[in-house]
């Protein structure tokens, strides 16, 4: 740090620059936080007004009004636990107290005695709380909230766009807050999965609002840490990928089967990307050319247009191609095309919830400018468009035996629909237009929410359908090496046996050497009436309840929609059978199982 240009905007004589600047450069890191820890006494117990902080000085605030900035999140898979974490300490960098709890840990008669709360809050698919926020989501709607007046609050929700209700949880967090009489620090902020931008924002409107409300109070100030000087590695996230080489691509499927499903492991060489088992990989995709050639057609747009894209000027092909989604079509594209259109048509279809699933189920912007054509600028058109998200597949492997690879599991979408053959936007992209050697451009997504047990002797329940098996995979592999003690219990689903048993040879390699105790599985269509993972827990419920009871963690992954839904139904009979309880009681005993984080999901 250039300390003498610094000091030189300070209220200091040219004498008092020259000696801080010969001091300063010479104090290490500890030496400067004492300093200014005495300074800020001095000032302090000093007669003189306190020190404020004036706009641009690099001087941050302290509090000593003893009122803590609480922050509660509610998450998934993580990204509100740590969206939390990282907001506690930019404001403890202000020298303000933060509290950080999960929703499912939090006291709710709380709220009554809180000034200032934020909330991060993500939302499921179909617009449900997550599990952690349940309690404090109905305590909030019930007839026994409380009035919150003396509350100020922010909310930051997470979700995504590609379903209906999107940010449908922190919409009815900051209404109900409201409607109890809560005030807004700043207006609640809808993030995308691509939230990054977003939340920065909303944090530095709840920085600045925060600290003016602590500086009209007798607040000392503290310099600023300098900057650590020196060449930093790359650090490969959502906004800077790697481009990870296929070192091998197999289609898991057998002959005749009705699926594709694409087994990649991909190296990681020169990375320093580190994942654990339960991880995610987020993967980018593009657009192919059959796709963009018809929008661009019926647009009547040749592509070599040049557009201005939220990464820069391009032309519009090279934008379709990578910079933005196609498909599927969304609930905010949808708006935005009736609000440009002033299409009656889809304006009836947006005040109903219920027509707006139904007409976006299947399509993609084609088919929606196809439907109702509109001429339009290639800039207007490229504002209707989601920027291209990656896809996040659960990781198959351990990278402790895998060491510089990952690897992934994906089934290919593939279906009719409106007249016109579709596919998934990546998994098309990783079947169809990735070989091996190829790079793809990924990053790792961690998942607090979804973790083997810390005490390795804890045994472990598996259920999981389709490519809802490739975490277990990665499971039972970090067992392996760890030479785990604990007993584990595979429950895996799919179409066919001969066809569809995913790393059959492995699973059964495993139950010989004893690192996975037992497996069942169900295979739907192998006999005239369909059998699932649900139907085979039932059967062994008897024993599925003794492991519970044991202490067994619980774990589910695959479709939100119906599987997950009914492998819950069937835990919750199990338990009510099983251990001769209630309905009320055994929903109890699955509360219990997940606040503590015994039971665990990775849905989609």
């Amino acid at each position: 740090m250039n300390w003498e240009t610094g000091l030189k905007r300070g209220p200091f004589s040219d004498q008092q620059v020259k000696t801080l600047n010969e001091l300063l450069p010479g104090m290490d890191y500890g030496q400067v936080q004492w300093l200014s820890g005495f300074l800020s006494g001095v000032s302090s117990a000093s007669d003189d007004p306190p020190i404020q902080a004036a706009p641009g000085s690099g001087l941050r605030l302290l509090s000593n009004d003893g009122e803590p900035v609480w922050i509660l999140y509610g998450t998934h898979t993580g990204n509100s636990e740590r969206l939390a974490k990282l907001s506690a300490k930019r404001i403890e960098d202000l020298g303000i107290a933060a509290k950080v709890s999960d929703m499912g840990s939090f006291k709710v008669k709380e709220l009554r005695n809180i000034k200032r709360l934020l909330i991060i809050v993500s939302t499921h698919g179909i617009g449900e709380p997550p599990i952690q926020a349940s309690e404090l989501y109905e305590y909030l709607h019930g007839s026994k909230a409380p009035e919150l007046k003396q509350l100020e609050y922010s909310v930051l929700a997470l979700g995504d766009t590609a379903y209906t209700k999107f940010c449908q949880t922190g919409k009815d967090f900051d209404g109900i807050l409201a409607r109890l009489g809560a005030q807004r620090i700043c207006e609640r902020v809808d993030c995308d999965v691509d939230f990054e931008d977003d939340y920065t924002r909303w944090m530095e409107g709840n920085l600045a609002a925060i600290a003016s409300s602590f500086q009209s109070g007798n607040v000392p100030a503290v310099p600023i840490q300098p900057a650590i000087s020196g060449k930093a590695s790359p650090v490969y996230d959502r906004k800077h990928p790697f481009g990870a080489t296929v070192s091998k691509k197999i289609n898991l499927n057998g002959r005749h089967s009705s699926k594709e499903t694409i087994h990649l492991e991909l190296d990681l060489s020169n990375s320093g990307l580190r994942y654990e088992p339960g991880d995610s990989l987020g993967v980018y995709a593009s657009n192919a050319n059959r796709l963009i050639e018809p929008v661009l057609n019926t647009l009547h747009f040749t592509g070599e247009e040049l557009v201005d894209t939220y990464l820069g000027k391009k032309t519009l092909l090279e934008a379709l191609t990578t910079d933005y989604e196609l498909t599927p079509l969304t609930s905010i594209s949808l708006n935005r095309y009736a609000e440009l259109t002033g299409s009656t048509r889809l304006g009836k279809i947006l005040n109903d919830n219920t027509a707006v699933v139904e007409y976006l189920y299947g399509r993609d912007l084609f088919d929606l400018i196809r439907e109702v054509p509109f001429k339009m600028a290639p800039e207007v058109f490229i504002s209707l468009l989601r920027k291209n998200s990656p896809r996040m597949y659960s990781i198959a492997s351990s990278q402790d035996a895998v060491d510089d690879e990952v690897h992934i599991l994906a089934s290919v979408v593939r279906y009719e629909a409106y007249g016109r053959y579709k596919e998934g936007h990546c998994t098309s992209f990783l079947a169809g237009r990735i070989s091996e050697d190829d790079q793809l451009q990924v990053f790792v997504d961690a998942n607090s929410r979804f973790k083997l047990p810390l005490d390795p002797d804890m045994p472990v329940i598996m259920v999981g359908a389709g490519t809802g098996v490739a975490p277990y995979r990665a499971f039972i592999q970090q067992r392996g090496i760890q030479d785990a003690p604990g007993k584990s219990w595979l429950f895996f689903g799919e179409r066919n046996f001969t066809t569809d048993f995913y790393y059959q040879t492995e699973w059964l390699q495993y139950l010989k050497e004893g690192t996975l105790t037992r497996a069942d599985v169900a295979f739907s269509r192998d006999q005239a009436k369909k059998v699932y993972v649900q139907h085979r827990m039932l059967e062994q419920g008897r024993e599925l309840f003794k492991w519970l009871e044991e202490g067994a963690h619980f774990y589910v992954c695959g479709d939100a929609q119906k599987m997950a839904k009914d492998v819950d139904h069937a835990l919750k009979e199990i338990i009510q059978t099983q251990g001769g309880m209630t309905r009320e009681k055994a929903e109890e005993y699955v509360k219990c199982l997940q606040v503590t984080d015994r039971y665990q999901a990775d849905i989609y």
